[in-house]
């Protein structure tokens, strides 16, 4: 008779030993294995960042799904979930404007699978939850090895929507909205971005260096921002942009002809510098037209006044 090994599930206590800490071990572990997790989920997610504050809590990964562009956030945990970790996935959900949100756990329990088809039942199109148990597995003595399993997620139709490349009503509405400022502000200036209008609520456009872009947003409490966005990949870095261009506010606010509202965002990674008023991409026709023949001129100068600075900021590694 061959010989055939003896197949365990390690528990918890074992799992540690793999990954002592969750921060340290766990996560890193996670961005850098994704090509797994991606396989299970039929995703195309690439990972951004890892450890990012939101307000006072640490939200695991954040990315962006390349297929559908949306964007990614990952939370996980060790042992089985608990409302603690899903009241965190669903703020930081609303504060990174996710459309993929996944909860990764040893044992994702029955009330909180309930929840995550819940919530894809009740959330838009283009927004789904999805509750992964991360199982390890060992023949005898064999190296652990570790599997994804999907146990709770969207429905087919949803599913289908994101896979095929379909766009939702409300996308479809975002990349009309985003198509007809771009193509205003080509009218203006034709050579001014050969970026498109993807089916998101942003639309984001570089202005000469790396870590810094031009970006037209609809927010989360019924607001159309303009803005300049700064992420050059370390809080210190984008710390120290932000006051270097914030050194020359006066003159800044001067070309652009108004004043701006300069937010370090000390709760997040980036810091930004906008202008911002009322209006939703569910706004009738004529408001989205009015939107859009304030933010033209907008966009074009803010790229024409901070793509100079922004190419002048000092950094030191």
């Amino acid at each position: 008779m061959p010989s055939i090994g003896k197949l365990k599930k390690l528990g918890l206590r074992e799992i540690k030993k793999i990954w002592p800490h969750e921060e340290k071990d766990l996560s890193p572990w996670i961005a850098e294995n994704i090509d797994a997790l991606n396989e299970v989920l039929n995703l195309q997610i690439e990972i951004e960042s890892k450890e990012e504050y939101i307000h006072n809590f640490r939200l695991d990964l954040v990315g962006t799904d390349n297929f559908s562009q949306m964007p990614v956030i990952i939370e996980n945990q060790f042992g089985g979930s608990n409302h603690d970790h899903l009241g965190k996935l669903i703020t930081y959900s609303a504060a990174k404007e996710a459309g993929i949100i996944i909860w990764i756990a040893n044992e994702i329990q029955i009330a909180h699978r309930n929840a995550i088809e819940w919530l894809n039942k009740i959330s838009p199109q283009e927004m789904t939850f999805y509750g992964v148990e991360l199982e390890v597995f060992q023949i005898d003595n064999s190296l652990p090895a570790p599997n994804f399993r999907i146990v709770a997620g969207p429905p087919p139709s949803k599913r289908k929507a994101i896979i095929s490349g379909e766009i939702s009503p409300r996308n479809k509405r975002y990349k009309d909205f985003f198509d007809r400022l771009r193509s205003k502000i080509l009218s203006i200036q034709p050579n001014f971005t050969r970026a498109k209008a993807l089916p998101q609520s942003w639309w984001s456009l570089g202005i000469g260096r790396s870590g810094f872009s031009v970006a037209s947003c609809f927010t989360i409490d019924n607001k159309f921002r303009v803005e300049i966005y700064i992420d050059m990949g370390k809080k210190e870095y984008n710390e120290i942009a932000f006051a270097e261009l914030k050194e020359n506010r006066v003159v800044i606010e001067e070309k652009i002809g108004k004043e701006l509202v300069w937010d370090p965002l000390p709760d997040s990674r980036a810091c930004r510098i906008y202008l911002a008023i009322d209006g939703t991409i569910d706004d009738n026709e004529q408001k989205l037209t009015d939107i859009i023949e304030w933010a033209t001129p907008l966009i074009i100068k803010f790229r024409e006044v901070f793509g100079p600075l922004a190419k002048n900021v000092q950094i030191e590694s």
